[in-house]
């Protein structure tokens, strides 16, 4: 054979080289066509998801609940401080028009609303009175409460925060029928 044949391999590539690579090719084809084993990496990755989305639900099931909780804490508080009547006005002008609020001693409504959320806890978390006011014979007041959250997880509570803030707007007025 001479050194220029055209049976010959090129002079860099040697046919042990062109054996390996060629098995390597092989193999690795071999692997990735093999999905033993890959349904259940899917089935837990997708369980992981599942019970992720599962705990963030009941914690937003709950900050909801709470709400609706301070909400009803903070109506039956300012409806008692409605019933603050400033007999002064009262006797002395009179409501006669049917729809007229009847007057308010917004003092003393605000001390009975004060007093209302200083007793009422939700959830073991005392409960505070963001703003108060009284004008017009109506009592609008914000209260809020931070609670805990109902799942607790290390990694998500050092995200989020240790505890969830709840606010609430309220008002009443009494009206005459």
């Amino acid at each position: 054979m001479s050194k220029n044949s055209p049976n010959t391999s090129p002079p860099n590539t040697s046919p042990r080289i062109k054996k390996s690579t060629s098995q390597i090719i092989n193999h690795f084809l071999v692997l990735i066509s093999d999905e033993v084993g890959s349904i259940s990496i899917l089935i837990m990755g997708l369980f992981i998801i599942l019970l992720t989305l599962s705990l963030g639900i009941i914690d937003l099931s709950d900050a909801y609940l709470a709400k609706r909780e301070l909400t009803s804490i903070g109506e039956s508080a300012v409806s008692i401080a409605a019933q603050s009547l400033d007999q002064a006005r009262y006797y002395n002008d009179g409501v006669s028009n049917p729809g007229a609020f009847v007057p308010i001693d917004c003092t003393l409504a605000a001390s009975k609303f004060q007093s209302e959320i200083a007793q009422a806890m939700l959830r073991e978390s005392a409960l505070s009175v963001n703003s108060f006011s009284c004008q017009g014979d109506q009592i609008v007041a914000d209260i809020s409460a931070s609670i805990s959250p109902a799942v607790r997880f290390p990694i998500i509570n050092d995200l989020v925060g240790k505890s969830i803030s709840i606010k609430a707007s309220v008002g009443a007025g009494s009206v005459v029928k």
